[in-house]
């Protein structure tokens, strides 16, 4: 079998100079027979050949001031304009989560956007567990220095030198090193090296040495052995930066073996676990002289084991670089599953069944999710793994789906939940019906599960019509779509298949939940509530699952003589579900007419009751499909219907909920076992009939 052409990799940085290590020598050790190394040109970047555009620090690429920033950024957005015509596959690390200098310009911000829209894998240097990033994430630590510096001779070490080295900047904290220094009163010299960068900051070092013999600087670039001399002259390496998120300096320290003293943090506490006590010193909040003086102190004496930086060998970190570059261009490519995920952004109901459905999804590979313009609280209820991504174009969204139908298998899930015949949904399916034939005629699977339309609407029916007809596997969540729209089967609501809170208390309240949007309840509903409530023992509870029924939910509660359980704008959809779900373990029974606070609410064993004047047929569609006939009544029959409930009837129903809800675990989980198979795929349903 013939050998794969080795994939071309153009860096954003530029090469290093003879005699001084930086980054880019990491980014050059990586390549190898499959990889070809490229270092950045203009010209090279805009009309030389390579496969795949690795991207470190945006800032340095389109930032500055002034005619030359202008320049710069012109010239980027050729490049993003080459890249997009092209395909070319960006890759990006992520070296710190903002400039640290630089103003950050809204040129710039729109460069990054761009290059995040293109970007198919995302470096990390450090875990960012909380980050949502825009493409799969490689967990990738910076290397060491242990392997570049091994053949250069090291210094003595003077004790009592405390160093501080690298590019003197702001942020780099050399203020507050000057300061309490001078503050300690302690023994020995303090080491200043590295290049400033303004005269500002130069003139700041060169006034403290004036004042204290102690202090000596040394201004300039280091090449490799002078560096390797100063930090290994020193007992003590003081980097005291306002924030760490990854810092070379403090590699190359640990690799000459001298301790450090950085700020706290996850960054810190991570690297002092990875490499063994002793080496990495703290200190929390603003540097005092008491953390110079302690950390001092502890450093006299060397651990008796080097640090541990075996995991950051340039062996290992080139091996997983090109693991990401064959990621990033599609080859060794898994199944990729694009994830239609969007809905109303303060709806705790629509985040919790797309977090099943998403889950469900992504047994089959990553999902790419397209949520439009939702909000990050939104999307951080999606539940979303860590080699997921997430996109609010929705033309990134389909050309991506195209691009990786073509190269290997995907799956396009089209959205779960109602579908209405609206001018928004009409226009999104006149954008993606062409992208779907694409998609399909390049061997791409659709599914569509868990939806439900309600009745033809002349006009736009046909649209929803070639829809369903292009998707592979389809699922209704109540038979009445099959019935007036197209026939398929149909499932349980996504909803219906998340865990439970675990929560076990005695079930002693009422809850009520009505939608902001109708009518509000007559006296005569308000009152046989009330009456009810008093006549099984049960407090009421008014509450919102939908933050802009906050008001509604506040009003009743003064009405029914309830305790109110608001969605405030503080509180987060993850939050205001775990709330709720602690209020629904107590609930024995649920007034509302809104599906999901139903669903949701039957899920932790409570009495789904769409007793309520403001009921629509959407409701007795889904409860009557689930096989409780009983959770719906006619308007006319509410006060009586309410009036009469008592404890046998509330047990009764509580014994069909249980047996409905156990049906429907078991019913999803067939469906998640038949999405996982491939039978229902194009390929295969054709291999069957051939």
């Amino acid at each position: 079998m013939p050998r794969e052409r080795a994939l071309t990799v153009l860096h954003s940085t530029r090469a290093s100079a003879p005699g001084e290590t930086k980054y880019a020598d990491h980014m050059a050790a990586v390549a190898s027979d499959e990889i070809h190394v490229v270092f950045f040109t203009w010209r090279h970047a805009l009309f030389g050949r390579y496969d795949l555009f690795h991207l470190h620090w945006p800032e340095g690429l389109a930032g500055g001031a002034g005619a030359r920033g202008i320049v710069k950024s012109l010239l980027t957005l050729l490049l993003v304009l080459r890249l997009r015509l092209t395909r070319t596959p960006v890759v990006s690390t992520l070296h710190n989560h903002a400039p640290h200098d630089a103003r950050v310009s809204w040129r710039l911000r729109r460069i990054t956007r761009a290059f995040e829209r293109m970007t198919r894998v995302e470096i990390h240097l450090v875990p960012e567990p909380d980050r949502v990033a825009p493409a799969p994430v490689a967990d990738i630590p910076h290397g060491s220095y242990v392997q570049p510096f091994a053949g250069i001779p090291r210094a003595e070490r003077v004790n009592g030198r405390v160093l501080f080295f690298g590019l003197i900047r702001p942020y780099k904290g050399i203020d507050a090193l000057l300061d309490r220094y001078a503050e300690a009163d302690m023994p020995g010299a303090l080491r200043i090296v590295g290049n400033p960068i303004d005269d500002a900051l130069a003139g700041r070092v060169d006034e403290a040495a004036q004042h204290d013999a102690r202090i000596t600087r040394r201004f300039g670039f280091l090449r490799d052995a002078d560096l390797v001399d100063e930090v290994t002259s020193a007992q003590l390496i003081v980097l005291p930066y306002r924030e760490m998120h990854s810092s070379g300096a403090v590699l190359v320290a640990l690799s000459l073996g001298r301790p450090v003293l950085v700020p706290d943090g996850s960054t810190a506490r991570a690297l002092r676990e990875e490499i063994g006590d002793g080496w990495v010193h703290t200190f929390s909040g603003d540097l005092t002289a008491n953390d110079l003086r302690t950390a001092f102190e502890r450093s006299r004496e060397l651990p008796s084991d080097p640090p541990d930086l075996s995991a950051r060998s340039w062996d290992r970190v080139g091996a997983a670089h090109a693991a990401a570059y064959r990621t990033a261009v599609g080859r060794d490519a898994d199944e990729t599953v694009f994830a239609w995920l969007w809905g109303q952004d303060d709806n705790v109901g629509d985040t919790a069944l797309r977090r099943e459905y998403a889950d469900a999804l992504r047994a089959r590979g990553p999902l790419v999710a397209y949520v439009d313009d939702a909000s990050d609280d939104f999307v951080a209820a999606l539940g979303l793994a860590d080699g997921d991504r997430v996109t609010s174009s929705l033309t990134a969204w389909l050309r991506d789906a195209v691009s990786a139908a073509r190269r290997g298998p995907a799956t396009l899930a089209i959205n779960a939940g109602e579908f209405s015949f609206s001018g928004g949904y009409t226009v999104r399916l006149l954008r993606i019906l062409p992208a779907l034939r694409r998609f399909h005629r390049r061997g791409g699977a659709i599914v569509w599960l868990g939806a439900a339309v309600p009745s033809p609407r002349r006009g736009v029916t046909w649209l929803f019509r070639r829809l369903f007809r292009m998707a592979d596997l389809v699922r209704w969540r109540d038979d009445e779509t099959a019935r007036v729209f197209e026939p398929a089967p149909s499932m349980p609501d996504w909803a219906l298949g998340l865990p439970t809170s675990g929560v076990a208390v005695s079930q002693s309240t009422l809850g009520v939940s009505l939608r902001a949007d109708r009518p509000y309840p007559s006296p005569a509903w308000i009152r046989a509530v009330r009456e009810t409530a008093d006549r099984l023992g049960l407090e009421i509870v008014t509450f919102a699952q939908v933050r802009r029924d906050s008001a509604r939910a506040r009003q009743l509660a003064a009405d029914l003589g309830a305790r109110a359980v608001p969605f405030d704008d503080a509180t987060t959809h993850l939050a205001q579900e775990g709330t709720l779900r602690r209020e629904y373990a107590g609930m024995r029974a649920v007034l509302s007419d809104r599906l999901h606070v139903l669903l949701l609410a039957f899920t932790e064993g409570v009495v789904p009751l769409a007793w309520v004047e403001a009921a629509t047929p959407k409701l007795s569609r889904h409860l009557d499909a689930l096989g409780l006939p009983w959770a719906t009544v006619q308007a006319g029959e509410l006060p009586v219907r309410i009036a009469e409930l008592d404890d046998d009837t509330l047990l009764a129903c509580a014994s069909d909920s249980a047996a409905a809800y156990a049906r429907a675990v078991d019913e999803l989980a067939d469906v998640r076992r038949e999405l996982v198979g491939d039978q229902w795929r194009p390929a295969a349903r054709a291999n069957t009939r051939s």
